[in-house]
C-alpha cells in the first residue's frame, strides 16, 4: 500500500464525459501549471491556494479530489484492512460528520453498496480505536466526503474537497423539465470563444436560463463559486481560513456585473420556463443584465443593427428522448437553421443535441464536434460559423416545352392544360402561389386532377365508372401521362401518379408506398410538408388555401381550435398569425405527427400549440376550453375503429356544430367546411346562429372551374342586442 504524501499536492479534478479538453485548458489558466488529461477529468499538482482557486473559479470541473491512498484490490476484507491503516485523523476528527460514495469502472462488476459499507466500517473503527469515539454518518450535508473508486486493478480513495458537485453554483432555484448542467453550458460557451470579442449572445430556447446565466457570469468575470454556501474543504484539517478568505475577497473584487454592458437575451415558448429563468437570474445576482421573454422560435427576430453587429447564438434544443418517438425532430433543427440564415449571418453558433444529423441541419461552417454527455444522454456539441447556404425553400416555376401539340397523344388535353395555365398566370404572379391545381377533369375523357407542387406534378386519376372499359380507361391515362410528360419541362421522377377511388373502412388511411419523401411548400409564409407518394392525399388541401390565409389574419392574440386537423396546416397559419394558443384535434396518430412536423419546421412549439389525439365529437363533449376562432373541416364519412359507430357529415353536422359553438366565445367565429357535393345545411342551424355562406369567397382561382370542391360557412353566436356581425371576408 502506498499512501500519497500531501506535500506532492496531487489532485484529481473530474468533469462530465467529453469535457476533458475544456477542463484541461481551464485548469491550466487558473493555476498556471500543466495538467494531464485522463478519462473523466485531469490530474495536476496544486498548492493550497490553487485548490481554492479551482473550487472558486472552475466552470467545468465537477469535483476536486485529493487522493489519500491507492492499492491493488483483492477482496472486501483486504479493502477493510488497508483502509483501517490510513491515518484519517490527519484530515478530520471524530466530531465531523461523514459521507462515503463509491464508483467503479464500467467493465468492473462489483457490489458498490457493500464496498461503501466496508469503507465506512474501516474509517469508523479507526476513530473508535485511536480517539475512543466515532464520526456520525450524514449522507445529505456531511462535513467530510470520502470517495472510493474501484478500477480494473486498483482501488483509489480520495477526499472530496468540493463537497457537492461544483455545477451546483447556488443560483438554480427553479428549473424546467430538462435542464442542462452548468458545467456543460460553460463548455458550450467556451467552444465558440465566448466572451472573446463578441458583444451579444442569444438563446432562442433558453429554458430555465442556464446558458444565459453562465454567459453573463463569464462576461462579468463573476466567479461560479462565489454564491455557493459550502465547500467540502471547510472542515478539512488542513484548511486555512485566511487563505480561503483571500480567494473570496479577490473574487468579489473581480466581479464586474455592476458595469455589465453586454447584450444577453433569451426566449422560450413556455411561460413556466421563462418564470424559472427570471428566478434563477435573480438568484445569481444578474437582474438587469439578462433579458428574457416568452417568444416562440417562429417569432424570433433581431433588429437589423443587432444582426449586423455579430454575436453568438447558443441553444440546448429538445432531444428525441423527451418527445414523441415518431416525430421528426429534424424539422425543428431546420427551422433553427433558417433563423440563423435570416438573422445571424457571420455569427458564431453552438448547440448540443443527441444526434449528429440534427447538428448537421444547422449547416455551420468550420464545424467542431465534441462527444459529450448531458446527464445520461450521449450527445454531440457542435459549434461553427454561420455562412450563406442554399435556402431550404426555393421557388420553381412550371415551364412548358416547345412542343407541337398536334403530335401529342392527347392534343385536346394539352390545349386545355395550356389554356388553364394562361388563365392562371396573372393570378399566380400576383399571389405568389407555389402549389396549385392546373386541371380537374375538365374534359370527361381525361378524368383526373393535375396539381403543381413547386417542382413536382401530382396526377390523381379518378377511378372510372364500371360502365367504362378498363382497357380503354388505361389507354386514356397512358395518353394523358405521355402528354403531360411531353408538354411540361419536368423530369419523369418529379411526376407522381395515383389512382383515386372512394375509400371505405380500413382503406381510409391505407398507405400506397413507403418512400417517406417530403417536400416543402411555402404558403403565405407558412412552410408546409407534403408527401406526394405514400398517401392518397398529399397532406395539403389546396382548395382551402384562402381559408387558411384568412385564419392567419384572424389569429392575432386569439385562441384557435382546429377540429379534424389533418396535418395541421391551418394551425400553423394561426400560430404564425400570432395566435395566443392553438389546439388541434384528430384521431390519426400519423396525421398528428405530420402536424407536429409542420409546427416544428415553422418554429412553433407544442407549449402553445397543443396536439390532441381523439375523436372530435367525443372530445367536444368533455372539454371546457373556450376559443375565439374555430375551424371544422370533417370528412364526408368515417368508420375508424378508434371511434364508436361511424361518422356521416350529413347526419352528424347539427350535433357537431352545436357542440363546437358551445366552445366559441361571444364575438368569435366558427368556419365550417366539407367536400360532400350533395351536402345540405340543416335549416335549424340557420335559425339558431348567424350563418354566412362563404363558399364563393373561400374558393381560390385555381378551383373556380366547375362544381365547388367544397362548401363553406361561417357561424357566429347571435348578438344579444340584435346587432349583426360582419363576415370575415368583407
Amino acid at each position: 500500500m502506498t499512501a500519497i504524501d500531501w506535500n506532492e499536492k496531487s489532485l484529481v479534478i473530474t468533469c462530465g464525459g467529453g469535457l476533458e479538453e475544456f477542463l484541461s485548458s481551464e485548469i491550466q489558466q487558473i493555476t498556471g501549471s500543466a495538467c494531464e488529461s485522463v478519462q473523466g477529468g485531469v490530474t495536476c499538482e496544486a498548492s493550497l491556494e490553487n485548490i481554492y482557486k479551482i473550487c472558486m473559479w472552475s466552470r467545468i470541473a465537477s469535483r476536486v479530489l485529493l487522493p489519500v491512498v491507492e492499492f491493488p484490490y483483492k477482496n472486501e476484507q483486504d479493502l477493510y484492512d488497508r483502509l483501517r491503516q490510513v491515518h484519517w485523523q490527519e484530515h478530520f476528527t471524530h466530531t465531523n460528520t461523514l459521507a462515503i460514495s463509491t464508483s467503479s469502472d464500467a467493465s468492473v462488476q462489483a457490489n458498490t453498496q457493500f464496498l461503501t459499507y466496508r469503507t465506512k466500517d474501516a474509517v469508523v473503527d479507526y476513530f473508535k480505536h485511536f480517539q475512543g469515539a466515532r464520526p456520525n454518518i450524514d449522507t445529505r450535508n456531511p462535513d467530510v466526503r470520502i470517495h472510493l473508486h474501484l478500477g480494473k486493478q486498483l482501488v483509489s480513495v480520495s477526499l472530496d474537497l468540493s463537497g457537492e458537485p461544483l455545477h451546483k453554483r447556488g443560483y438554480r432555484v427553479a428549473q424546467n423539465e430538462a435542464p442542462m448542467k452548468e458545467t456543460l453550458a460553460a463548455s458550450l460557451l467556451m467552444s465558440v470563444g465566448w466572451p472573446g470579442n463578441h458583444k451579444q449572445l442569444v438563446d432562442p430556447m433558453c429554458g430555465s436560463g442556464t446558458l444565459l446565466i453562465e454567459a453573463a457570469m463569464m462576461q462579468a468575470n463573476l466567479a461560479p463559486g462565489l454564491i455557493r454556501k459550502r465547500f467540502g474543504f471547510e472542515k478539512w484539517a488542513l484548511h486555512s481560513d485566511a487563505a480561503w478568505n483571500q480567494i473570496v475577497d479577490d473574487a468579489i473584487k473581480a466581479d464586474q456585473s455592476e458595469t455589465f454592458d453586454f447584450s444577453i437575451k433569451g426566449f422560450d415558448s413556455d411561460g413556466d420556463s421563462i418564470q424559472a429563468a427570471l428566478k434563477n437570474i435573480e438568484a445569481a445576482g444578474l437582474e438587469g443584465s439578462i433579458h428574457v421573454e416568452r417568444r416562440e422560435l417562429s417569432k424570433f427576430a433581431l433588429h437589423e443593427a443587432a444582426s449586423k453587429a455579430g454575436g453568438v447564438l447558443v441553444c440546448n434544443p429538445p432531444y428525441g428522448e423527451r418527445l414523441d418517438k415518431n416525430s421528426q425532430l429534424m424539422y425543428l433543427y431546420r427551422a433553427m437553421g433558417r433563423i440563423l440564415q435570416t438573422y445571424c449571418m457571420g455569427w458564431k453558433s453552438a448547440i448540443i443535441t443527441n444526434q449528429v444529423e440534427f447538428a448537421d441541419a444547422l449547416q455551420l461552417d468550420n464545424p467542431l464536434t465534441y462527444k459529450v454527455f448531458n446527464g445520461p444522454i450521449r450527445c454531440v456539441l457542435r459549434c461553427g460559423d454561420v455562412v450563406q447556404r442554399q435556402p431550404q425553400f426555393s421557388v420553381r416555376t412550371l415551364a412548358l416545352r416547345d412542343t407541337d401539340v398536334s403530335q401529342l397523344a392527347a392534343p385536346d388535353l394539352a390545349n386545355r392544360l395550356k389554356k388553364n395555365l394562361k388563365g392562371l398566370s396573372k393570378w399566380l404572379r400576383n399571389e405568389a402561389v407555389y402549389a396549385y391545381r392546373i386541371y380537374d377533369a375538365d374534359i370527361p375523357e381525361y378524368n383526373m386532377a393535375l396539381d403543381w407542387y413547386n417542382g413536382h406534378l401530382h396526377v390523381q386519376e379518378y377511378a372510372p365508372p364500371k360502365t367504362v372499359d378498363a382497357e380503354k380507361a388505361k389507354q386514356r391515362l397512358d395518353d394523358a401521362l405521355s402528354t403531360i410528360s411531353s408538354l411540361f419541362d419536368v423530369s419523369q421522377s418529379h411526376i407522381h401518379v395515383k389512382s383515386r377511388s372512394r375509400q371505405k373502412g380500413k382503406q381510409q388511411y391505407q398507405k400506397l408506398n413507403e418512400l417517406k419523401r417530403t417536400y416543402l411548400i411555402d404558403e403565405y409564409g407558412a412552410l408546409l410538408l407534403v408527401n406526394l407518394d405514400d398517401y392518397l392525399d398529399t397532406g395539403l388541401f389546396l382548395d382551402h388555401r384562402p381559408t387558411r390565409y384568412r385564419i392567419q389574419q384572424l389569429a392575432q392574440g386569439k385562441r384557435f381550435l382546429n377540429l379534424y386537423c389533418y396535418t395541421g396546416a391551418a394551425s400553423v397559419h394561426a400560430a404564425l398569425g400570432g395566435a395566443k394558443r392553438t389546439v388541434s384535434v384528430d384521431m390519426s396518430a400519423t396525421y398528428l405527427n405530420w402536424a407536429r412536423n409542420n409546427l416544428y419546421i415553422n418554429g412553433c412549439a407544442e407549449a402553445t400549440n397543443e396536439l390532441i389525439r381523439s375523436d372530435c365529437m367525443a372530445w367536444l363533449k368533455v372539454t371546457r376550453q373556450q376559443f375565439d376562432v374555430i375551424f371544422v373541416d370533417p370528412p364526408t364519412f368515417s368508420n375508424s375503429k378508434k371511434m364508436q359507430g361511424h361518422f356521416d357529415v350529413q347526419a352528424a353536422h347539427v350535433e357537431l356544430i352545436d357542440l363546437a359553438m358551445k366552445r366559441l366565445e361571444p364575438g368569435g367565429v366558427l368556419i365550417f367546411s366539407n367536400n360532400y357535393n350533395r351536402f345540405k345545411l340543416d335549416d335549424e342551424l340557420l335559425e339558431r346562429y348567424e350563418v354566412n355562406d362563404i363558399t364563393k369567397q373561400s374558393l381560390p382561382q385555381d378551383f373556380s372551374r366547375g362544381k365547388p370542391s367544397h362548401r363553406c360557412w361561417e357561424f357566429r353566436l347571435k348578438p344579444s342586442e340584435g346587432k349583426k356581425n360582419s363576415g370575415i371576408w368583407e
